[in-house]
């Protein structure tokens, strides 16, 4: 597939090399940093290998969400946000070690609590390798699922974007922490298909189970307050009403204040309990890095200002009909996903491999209007790298921006140039048609 990138006939294959790459430079800098990706994606699971041989995935964020499915187990779902619980129960299956402040709290839905808490008749150790065959199992199933959504494109394409999935280090972040974010990218790539192909129930069940992640529920939901995609947004309110309801029919209606109130603290731990805001791809992030972790109060209303500006936006952009045949709808959902993930209130950086899809979608948007796209693929490509090379260094640009936030405001400007532009060919069409 690569040398297919580079020529594509048997009498290109007989020039020089240097002919080749003379005459398809872009189509060789394409190889060069598949290549690079490749190299990637097996220094990921070598590192995946040796956290599994020197057994340190018990201290994972695995161990929050079994020490959640072991509450419910045993009949202690009622204090499944006690700290205290938590961290009897932790350095329990911990052998006597504990995390840095005690305890590395559980703080999703009780569902999920529920659903999962059959896992906890594993020992942790065996547990994690159940959990992580399970997440490997919705890896094939979303990139399976892009094969589909993407299959317009080339064959080459299709392989590259799976390359750059696949050594991109959010991902095998999340393979390694034992985490939701894969579940979360299906979700994504569930409900932009749905909703494009009119499934409108099917997209609001997806909707709906994004709640295990409720801060990255907000944004994606305002697109659905409007009159033709109502329907979404009214599934997704039942099917999350079903879960509220089956839940407190289990446990009760106490863990679920609990978990309200978790999501508070949760909210005002800047640099303790393994929340630190500064290493998050997020304008939270960022406005951490600038003021530091002592003016959580002042970075947390800022925020939250920000995140309702955000939401409005997106609810502004989505208020006029929009078919999924237009290509706008490629473009503002892809907007509405990034805009989602840099306004959130708390996103860890293996979350942000829901990046993936608002820029697979740009980028479908690129080629189905013939737009420009050899810079933005290099763009594309040479994400794995920055975000590898920040997750093991301490680069920042002036101190207090973190390289993949640059990448992500070049992508933004780059999405909000052409929402302009079809704004202005939109205006012009009205003109006219009334002239």
């Amino acid at each position: 597939m690569l040398r297919s990138l580079l020529w594509g006939d048997s009498a290109a294959e007989k020039e020089s090399l240097l002919v080749k790459i003379r005459k398809h430079p872009f189509r060789f800098l394409i190889i060069v940093l598949c290549l690079i990706n490749i190299t990637l994606i097996a220094i990921n699971i070598g590192l995946w290998v040796i956290a599994a041989y020197q057994k340190l995935f018990f201290a994972a964020d695995f161990t929050s969400f079994y020490t959640g499915f072991y509450l419910v187990r045993v009949g202690e779902g009622k204090n499944l946000y006690d700290n205290v619980l938590q961290s009897f129960y932790q350095q329990q299956f911990m052998g006597g070690m504990t995390f840095e402040g005690g305890v590395l709290q559980y703080a999703n839905p009780p569902f999920i609590a529920i659903l999962f808490s059959p896992l906890s008749f594993f020992r942790l150790d065996i547990a994690f390798y159940v959990w992580t065959v399970m997440q490997v199992g919705l890896l094939i199933w979303c990139l399976v699922r892009l094969n589909q959504v993407f299959h317009p494109w080339e064959k080459q394409e299709r392989i590259v974007l799976i390359i750059t999935i696949l050594a991109f280090w959010p991902l095998t972040n999340s393979l390694l922490l034992g985490q939701f974010s894969i579940l979360l990218l299906l979700c994504v790539v569930q409900l932009y298909e749905y909703m494009k192909n009119s499934s409108f129930i099917k997209a609001g069940v997806w909707l709906a189970l994004m709640t295990v992640k409720p801060q990255t529920l907000l944004i994606p939901g305002m697109m659905t307050l409007n009159k033709r995609y109502w329907r979404v947004a009214a599934t997704a309110a039942i099917a999350g009403l079903v879960l509220f309801v089956s839940s407190s029919i289990i446990l009760g209606i106490h863990p679920w204040i609990q978990y309200i109130h978790s999501l508070r603290a949760l909210g005002s731990y800047f640099g303790k309990y393994g929340v630190d805001p500064k290493t998050e791809y997020t304008f939270r992030g960022v406005l951490s890095n600038i003021l530091g972790n002592s003016q959580g109060n002042q970075v947390n209303s800022i925020s939250i200002i920000v995140l309702l500006i955000g939401m409005m936006i997106v609810w502004f952009i989505w208020r006029k009909d929009i078919p999924q045949n237009n290509p706008k709808f490629r473009l503002y959902f892809a907007f509405t996903i990034f805009l989602s993930v840099f306004f959130s209130l708390h996103l860890n950086p293996h979350d942000s491999l829901l990046l993936v899809f608002p820029a697979a979608i740009f980028y479908d948007y690129l080629r189905q209007g013939d737009h420009p796209r050899n810079a933005y693929s290099i763009i594309l490509l040479i994400s794995p790298m920055v975000f590898f090379l920040t997750a093991f260094t301490e680069i920042n640009v002036f101190g207090i921006i973190l390289p993949p936030i640059i990448l992500m405001m070049i992508i933004m400007v780059w999405i909000i140039k052409y929402m302009i532009m079809e704004y202005r060919s939109d205006q012009i069409y009205l003109l006219s048609n009334n002239s």
